[in-house]
């Protein structure tokens, strides 16, 4: 069977959600000798063709909707990985929503936010993709929430944690000095409202064994809504020289950043997954999180969860793990378990579960 992949998402110098997503499970999807994949790439990403995955070994085809459309075989099916499907209905279309966290109020830069909104409902409700994937029941529910007609055609496939870092040679290198940094905190993930940097610098002040041991609080991610705020705070923090942000760093820095923190936390109010709290069961880093939403349900019983929205539970979560090394041990391994149970090879049966599904198979 021919599967047209979006790979315009995949020709990115950044290994970012959406390039981890997309590379793991095309890797684990060409495994199977029954799917033939071609990337679809639109003009302006074909001289970002290098920065495809090494891996991949993927034919390409320059796609220009709505003329490529007519050139699409009917018997194969696409697959937008990234929110995006042709409007073409000349064969079956498969769409990943990764979340619709732009319909949270508040969460969302209001600058884009109308527009997301105005081009989400477009999608499902004009294009009508003949499939949906989503990473969680979380997401299935809050799609239905505001697409209820869309019930029969969504299909839950969570990521998967093997290989949860996508190293490339052409991304840039910032290797962080961890040994100056030690012991510090770890908040991976776009420094931006729904992280929920304010409070967790707020509940970090807080925090008993931050002065005492001089712990420090390291941002790892690229900037995102709202980011000026997050910062402005932390320069204000009593504690500013204890906190730290690392933009732009390179997976394999971050890889080692994980396995240097003495915890993780990572206090979302929004994910549609929460692939973070993956890399962290993967490398063995213990994890706070939130016990809401998508968060809750992807860490299961494997982290200390804690509301989100009260700076007082997200501080004494950093204060027991910080004293109790025992606890530490035990939300390790814990996690490193629990990450088990994502596995891209299930993904992608899964995944081409829908396209025979679609295709005839």
């Amino acid at each position: 069977m021919l599967i047209y992949w979006d790979a315009n998402a995949l020709a990115s110098r950044h290994a970012t959600g959406i390039v981890v997503y997309g590379s793991h499970l095309l890797r684990a999807l060409q495994k199977y000798d029954d799917l033939e994949f071609i990337g679809l790439l639109k003009l302006s990403r074909l001289k970002r063709k290098k920065y495809l995955p090494r891996h991949a070994d993927l034919r390409t085809q320059l796609y220009i909707p709505p003329f490529s459309d007519w050139f699409l075989k009917k018997n194969a099916v696409y697959h937008g990985i990234d929110f995006k499907v042709p409007a073409t209905r000349r064969l079956p279309r498969v769409v990943t929503i990764h979340d619709l966290g732009v319909f949270e109020k508040d969460l969302s830069d209001p600058r884009f936010q109308a527009e997301g909104i105005r081009y989400n409902t477009y999608l499902i409700n004009t294009l009508r993709p003949d499939r949906i994937i989503v990473p969680t029941d979380f997401g299935r529910d809050h799609m239905l929430h505001y697409f209820p007609h869309t019930r029969d055609i969504i299909r839950v496939i969570p990521h998967g944690s093997e290989q949860a870092f996508e190293t490339a040679e052409h991304e840039p290198s910032i290797p962080p000095d961890t040994s100056a940094l030690v012991p510090f905190i770890l908040c991976p993930g776009s420094v931006e409202k729904r992280k929920n940097g304010e409070r967790l610098i707020e509940a970090f002040e807080n925090s008993r064994n931050v002065k005492e041991r001089r712990i420090n609080l390291v941002f790892a991610g690229g900037m995102g809504y709202d980011h000026e705020t997050i910062r402005a705070r932390a320069a204000a923090s009593p504690l500013t020289e204890y906190i730290h942000f690392f933009s732009g760093i390179s997976s394999r820095s971050l890889q080692a950043l994980y396995k240097a923190a003495l915890f993780t936390v990572y206090p979302s109010v929004f994910e549609g997954f929460g692939l973070p709290i993956l890399e962290a069961f993967a490398l063995g880093s213990p994890l706070i999180t939130s016990n809401i939403g998508a968060m809750a349900e992807v860490a299961g019983d494997s982290a200390l969860t804690v509301d989100p929205y009260s700076v007082e539970q997200l501080s004494a979560a950093i204060d027991h793990l910080a004293e109790n090394e025992l606890l530490r041990e035990e939300y390790r391994a814990k996690g490193i378990h629990r990450a088990r149970h994502f596995s891209w090879k299930d993904a992608a049966a899964l995944t081409r579960d829908v396209y025979l599904e679609l295709g005839g198979g």
